[in-house]
């Protein structure tokens, strides 16, 4: 019973790390011209939501889903499912079952390591500098604890979570 406690205490630790990694920024990028004195051409902060809201307000409506649903309603699913397994008394057994199918298409690890990239990407251009901000940070951290609790969740009802690639 302790255990379940302990996975509630991280599960709701992963949550406000995932609403801090929506929230604040991801990303700064800044491009840059020196001539006489350096001159600013392009300064630009990004989180996740506002993010979201640019893609609908430039009518970039592909994107918006596909973040919107991979990046905010399946990890806020698993979290609702997980919430259910950790105090149901007898949760049903097909709630295990989701919760590994919702770990292979959840894409927050993928996300999390696509704005890396773009981090990497920019810094290696001329006259361009990236600097990863505390969003990224704090939703990086949400994807290990959620694939944390994920695992131990599997283990508490010992019948291991299968992550299928």
């Amino acid at each position: 019973m302790a255990k379940k406690w302990i996975l509630l205490g991280l599960h709701i630790a992963s949550l406000c790390l995932l609403i801090l990694g929506l929230t604040e920024n991801m990303l700064e990028i800044d491009i840059s011209k020196r001539l006489i004195i350096n001159i600013s051409l392009f300064n630009e902060k990004r989180s996740v939501l506002g993010t979201l809201q640019s893609l609908l307000g430039s009518s970039n409506y592909l994107p918006f889903i596909l973040i919107f649903l991979f990046g905010l309603v399946v990890p806020f699913a698993k979290s609702i499912i997980i919430f259910y397994l950790l105090l149901a008394k007898n949760p049903l057994h097909k709630y295990y079952t989701w919760i590994s199918a919702i770990n292979k298409w959840a894409m927050a690890d993928v996300f999390a390591i696509s704005i890396f990239v773009a981090f990497l990407g920019a810094n290696s251009m001329k006259n361009t500098t990236a600097a990863l901000e505390p969003g990224f940070y704090f939703f990086t951290a949400y994807v290990i604890f959620s694939g944390i609790i994920s695992v131990y969740i599997g283990k508490l009802i010992k019948k291991p979570l299968i992550f299928k690639a």
